[in-house]
């Protein structure tokens, strides 16, 4: 029947493909033409984000800068001592810090393994050379939940649209953890206020989660959406608006470096120090663990493929370690501690013998 969409295998013979590199460039030798072939493979093959495809071409140009500049330009040429010799010029000479010479490391390994693949090498020099001493990761950059509630506070009180705004997309990223990027993509339709979810569409790693929502936080939301309405572009599907229709991003979604902007201008004099997006996420999870304790639910709620990423967020914070300090000693915090998870009644201290009573009733005199 005319009209209907196309399915099955005619809906794949109809489907826009990727270019490819011609069959002389997988044939070259020379290290600077894989580059553009490569990337297209971690896209669509690898199926990595775009930034992360973005982020391996600026680590690989800058190797075969490097490459070129030794007299290396063919891929047999490169040997394990080429890649050593990288990463000690970016730490030694450069000053760059562990992470980011790791960071780049494995880029190349990928780059290798593609070339492997196409049987331009018999060896992947980036896996034999010997890799830098990478530090332990350093826990999570986060804010209390003390600077969280001053911050939705001061934020609750703009009343602009521009400040109604940016309180609901705060509050957004305080109470459910959504990376930046997340955030700008979201549309209207994503977002069921009735259902308490939301929905992420084409996540990190190209995965799709429901989020669930607070009462509090669909209350902001169901605000915003009622200035939203009255707004100039309130007919484009995105959740949050840019603030003018003239703008060159008028059509499009909220970009990552507005909501970076806003961060800067309207959170960090708030909080007195500096914080990026991301550390609304690194709050969220790190509330979580905190009140929870359970790694499992915290890796569900941030959407984490795996565990091991999540486990980062471990670090004892200032008050946890202060009630279980409390409960290994026998204080009041941690007993309060004990009951909150344990639904108990707390115990009290007797006023006559200055014990502890496990029991309510226990002391009371009942004559």
């Amino acid at each position: 029947m005319r009209g209907q969409p196309p399915k099955g295998m005619e809906a794949l013979l109809l489907a826009p493909t990727p270019s490819v590199p011609s069959p002389r460039a997988i044939m070259s030798r020379r290290l600077a033409d894989h580059i553009h072939g490569f990337l297209l493979w971690m896209e669509f093959a690898r199926a990595r984000s775009a930034n992360t495809v973005k982020g391996y071409g600026e680590d690989i140009r800058l190797f075969v800068a490097f490459c070129e500049k030794s007299g290396v330009q063919y891929v047999e040429q490169v040997t394990l001592h080429h890649v050593e010799a990288f990463s000690a010029v970016q730490r030694g000479h450069l000053g760059l810090a562990e992470t980011t010479v790791a960071r780049r490391r494995s880029a190349l390994v990928q780059f290798f393994f593609y070339l492997e693949r196409h049987d331009l090498i018999q060896k992947n020099p980036a896996r034999l050379a010997i890799g830098m001493k990478v530090p332990p990761r350093r826990p999570p950059d986060y804010m209390t939940r003390e600077e969280r509630e001053r911050i939705l506070a001061v934020l609750a009180n703009r009343l602009s649209p521009r400040g109604r705004r940016n309180y609901a997309l705060f509050a957004l990223m305080f109470l459910t953890g959504l990376r930046v990027s997340e955030v700008c993509h979201l549309t209207v339709a994503d977002v069921d206020l009735d259902a308490a979810r939301l929905y992420v569409r084409n996540g990190k790693g190209r995965k799709d989660r429901r989020v669930p929502m607070t009462p509090r936080l669909i209350r902001i939301l169901r605000l915003w959406l009622a200035i939203r309405a009255g707004l100039v572009g309130s007919a484009s599907p995105w959740f949050f608006l840019h603030m003018w229709g003239h703008h060159k991003y008028g059509d499009r979604p909220l970009h990552q470096h507005a909501v970076w902007a806003q961060v800067q201008k309207k959170i960090v004099p708030i909080l007195g120090r500096k914080v990026s997006p991301h550390s609304f996420r690194h709050s969220y999870i790190t509330h979580i663990w905190e009140e929870s304790d359970n790694l499992r639910l915290a890796q569900h709620l941030a959407g984490h493929e795996n565990i091991r990423t999540t486990s980062a967020y471990c670090h004892v914070t200032p008050r946890k370690e202060q009630e279980r300090l409390a409960e290994y000693l026998g204080e009041a915090g941690g007993q309060k501690r004990r009951a909150r998870e344990g639904n108990v009644m707390p115990a009290r201290r007797d006023g006559t013998t200055g014990r502890w009573l496990k029991n309510p009733g226990e002391g009371e005199n009942t004559r």
